[in-house]
C-alpha cells in the first residue's frame, strides 16, 4: 500500500487509475482469448468479469488498506436492503413496461446475463465504487467534481445507440445524468453499492424484458422516460424520507469543492 498525503497527489493517482482501469476494460477481450474461449459465451463473460473485478481491487488496494477494501467499495454493504430498494424503486417501471409493452420473446439468457446482471455490476463497480469512489471518498473532492469524470465517460460509451447527433447527444444527456443519479444515492446510502447495482440491473432489465418505443436505445421513448422519472422521483423521496427518520441532511457533504 502507497501513502499519499497530498491531496493532489491523491487526486493524479485517482485519475491515473481510472484511466488504467477503463483501458483495461476495453481490452478485456484478451483474457477469454488467453484461455482459448468464446467471448460471449457464459463462461466467458463471467471469466472477463472476474478479471475486471480484480483489476479493480488491485488497483485499489495500491492506496487503500487491504482490511478496508471490500468497505472503501461498497461491497460490504447490506446486500438484501440494497437489492430490495432497488427492487421497490423500479417496480413503477415494471408496471408501465407490462401496461404498454410487450415481453421481449426473443431474449436469450446470456444476453439478459451480459446486459443487465454483469453490466449493471459492472459499470457501479467501476464507475461508482472505483473511480467515484477515488475521488469522493480517498482523494477529498467534492460531489460534483468526483461525479463528473466516471459520468462523462459513462454518457461516451452509449453515444453508439444514437443513430443521429440529436439522438446520440440525447442518449449521453440521459445516461450522463444517471451516472449523477447512482452516484448520488451511492453516497446518499452510505456508500452501499448494492443499492446503485441493484437499481442498474433491474433498469437495464426492464429495457430488454420489454418491448416498447424507446427500449431499443438508452435515451428511452416517451412511456419509457415518464416511468423512469417516477422510478427516480420514488428513489429520491425515499432516500430523503430515510434522512429524515435518521435525522440526517441530504447533501451533508462538500459538492462544489476542488
Amino acid at each position: 500500500m502507497i501513502q499519499l498525503t497530498s491531496r493532489i497527489a491523491r487526486i493524479v493517482y485517482s485519475i491515473i487509475a481510472s484511466v488504467v482501469i477503463i483501458l483495461f476494460w476495453r481490452n478485456i477481450g484478451f483474457v477469454t482469448t488467453l484461455f482459448d474461449m468464446p467471448g460471449n459465451s457464459i463462461i466467458g463473460l463471467s471469466i472477463k468479469a472476474i478479471f475486471l473485478t480484480l483489476a479493480t481491487l488491485i488497483l485499489t488496494i495500491v492506496v487503500i488498506k487491504p482490511k478496508e477494501l471490500f468497505s472503501f467499495l461498497g461491497l460490504s454493504g447490506n446486500i438484501l436492503k440494497g437489492l430490495g430498494i432497488a427492487l421497490l424503486c423500479v417496480l413503477p417501471i415494471y408496471l408501465v413496461f407490462s401496461l404498454f409493452g410487450h415481453l421481449n420473446k426473443e431474449l436469450t439468457f446470456t444476453v439478459f446475463y451480459d446486459n443487465c446482471v454483469l453490466t449493471g455490476f459492472k459499470e457501479e463497480l467501476v464507475f461508482r465504487a472505483f473511480m467515484f469512489g477515488l475521488l469522493f471518498r480517498y482523494a477529498k473532492t467534492g460531489f460534483f467534481w468526483a461525479s463528473i469524470l466516471p459520468a462523462l465517460y459513462f454518457g461516451s460509451v452509449h453515444l453508439y445507440q444514437g443513430h443521429d447527433v440529436l439522438s446520440a447527444l440525447a442518449a449521453f444527456g440521459v445516461t450522463f445524468i444517471g451516472a449523477l443519479y447512482f452516484s448520488w444515492l451511492y453516497v446518499e446510502w452510505n456508500f452501499n453499492i448494492w443499492i446503485p447495482a441493484g437499481l442498474h440491473m433491474l433498469m437495464n432489465g426492464a429495457w430488454f424484458i420489454f418491448t416498447m418505443e424507446g427500449t431499443e436505445v438508452a435515451a428511452g421513448g416517451l412511456i419509457s422516460n415518464i416511468a423512469r422519472i417516477i422510478s427516480i422521483a420514488l428513489a429520491v423521496s425515499i432516500t430523503v424520507y430515510y434522512h429524515k427518520k435518521k435525522g440526517v441532511k441530504v447533501f451533508d457533504y462538500p459538492v462544489w469543492k476542488f
